[in-house]
């Protein structure tokens, strides 16, 4: 079990991103006991014996404040977001799990009330107790989705998908924004079958009303070699069946220059295409703001 180690972070660098958000903050937890660190989770491949709890908040939202000055505004609008600057709060983390080790009201709070940003994070739990906060639609959450048999296998002790699904109408109105996350995106034999069932999902789920606020994102699964290597001696094979397909896949360089395996470009593209004509034949009004 990782250990939580409550610290000072001097890493207090913001990022570029351009897909879930404009900008990923410094990390206010950085690592994870979610369902999913013993399969896929790309944070895992660099921490997987500690959680750390950065204490130095009023640091980073300092920082914070002085890069989004730093930003034009009016912003330019752009698929992340036509009015605020866009930071990502738990790129490191799952937010909804990791609630109670940091003031996530002080956080939220800062976007809450800040002129030009507002906060994103996606999840895979269903934490109640923040239908409590409004944050006035200046805190967008991602529910993470996929076709819940694979769900099963490759995210354990996570929220089913059906209560992901349930929670979107309360959270939206609770005051969120909310939005899908359908990641990772797995190919296996039938996977367009299950899409097809998660899709119809999808429709029942969110309202007329709710339709034209629930965007989404799409990533097809990427995978790593030391990370496929850990998962084995941890006797993990049934899952890493799904996960590692070398004939498959191929080696690339992620957005921050790390060392990843990804489907190979020509499938993936033609996938892609599976993918988006399923989705836009069952979903049209759910609108794809990146898919890769």
């Amino acid at each position: 079990m990782p250990k939580l180690k409550r610290q000072r972070t001097k890493t207090l660098s913001i990022k570029a991103n351009e897909r879930s958000s404009d900008f990923v903050t410094p990390n206010f937890i950085y690592g994870c006991l979610g369902g999913c660190r013993n399969t896929y989770c790309y944070v895992m491949r660099y921490n997987y014996e500690h959680v750390f709890i950065n204490e130095n908040l009023e640091e980073i939202l300092t920082r914070l404040e002085l890069h989004v000055a730093a930003q034009p505004f009016p912003k330019e609008p752009n698929q992340v977001d036509p009015l605020y600057w866009t930071y990502d709060i738990g790129c490191a983390t799952d937010i909804s799990l990791h609630w109670k080790h940091y003031p996530w009201e002080r956080v939220f709070g800062f976007f809450k009330k800040h002129p030009r940003a507002k906060a994103t994070f996606a999840t895979k739990y269903v934490n109640e107790a923040l239908l409590a906060y409004d944050p006035q639609k200046k805190v967008r959450i991602r529910f993470s989705l996929m076709p819940q048999s694979i769900s099963s296998r490759l995210e354990p002790n996570t929220a089913p998908i059906a209560e992901r699904l349930a929670a979107l109408v309360p959270f939206a109105q609770a005051g969120y924004e909310v939005h899908l996350n359908f990641s990772p995106i797995v190919v296996y034999e039938g996977w367009l079958d299950d899409y097809r069932q998660l899709f119809l999902q999808v429709a029942a789920a969110v309202p007329e009303a709710l339709r034209e606020e629930v965007k989404a994102e799409a990533i097809f699964l990427t995978h790593n070699p030391w990370q496929h290597q850990r998962n084995l001696e941890r006797g993990l094979q049934a899952s890493e069946a799904l996960l590692w397909k070398p004939e498959l896949q191929e080696a690339k360089t992620s957005q921050y220059g790390s060392q990843a395996l990804r489907y190979r470009i020509p499938l993936k593209r033609e996938w892609i295409g599976q993918w988006q004509a399923l989705h836009q034949d069952l979903i049209p009004w759910n609108e794809i703001r990146y898919i890769f």
